[in-house]
């Protein structure tokens, strides 16, 4: 009894064994349960201020609403499909991402939200916010008596 509780459990070894051991793996459009938040987006910092690049091919510009309120940007809109792109009975998979989203990200403090800039295009929206002039980096020259 106790030799058969100790074996290993090889119905383990199809597609599950991954999520076991590298969960990270499993991140991702159309895995089990764990669907990718959508828009996929870049976030980074600069000298100057915040780079925030969201991936959301297909939509219109319009459609998108961004809001910055205490420190945290808000990008929310809604995908829809593509009328000729009717279900059909036969299909097997679906991987594209329909209906609405919202992300929302925390800005440093030091960002000024009246120089916010947005841009899309090629289905990449582009959203530039600099620093403070106060909070940004300066030069300090040295002078000699």
């Amino acid at each position: 009894m106790i030799s058969n509780m100790l074996r290993f459990p090889f119905s383990m070894l199809d597609d599950d064994f991954d999520s076991w051991f590298y969960p990270e793996l499993m991140r991702g459009p159309g895995r089990r349960g764990m669907p990718a938040a959508y828009p996929p987006i870049n976030i980074g910092m600069t000298d100057k201020g915040v780079e925030a690049y969201l991936f959301v091919p297909g939509m219109n510009p319009d459609d998108l609403n961004l809001v910055i309120e205490k420190n945290m940007l808000s990008v929310e809109g809604e995908r829809k499909l593509a009328e000729d792109q009717e279900e059909t009975d036969g299909q097997v998979r679906r991987e594209r991402f329909e209906g609405k989203f919202k992300r929302v990200i925390t800005l440093p403090e030091d960002v000024d939200p009246e120089s916010a800039e947005a841009m899309y295009k090629d289905g990449v929206l582009h959203i530039s916010i600099a620093k403070r002039p106060e909070a940004q980096k300066r030069q300090i020259k040295v002078s000699v008596h």
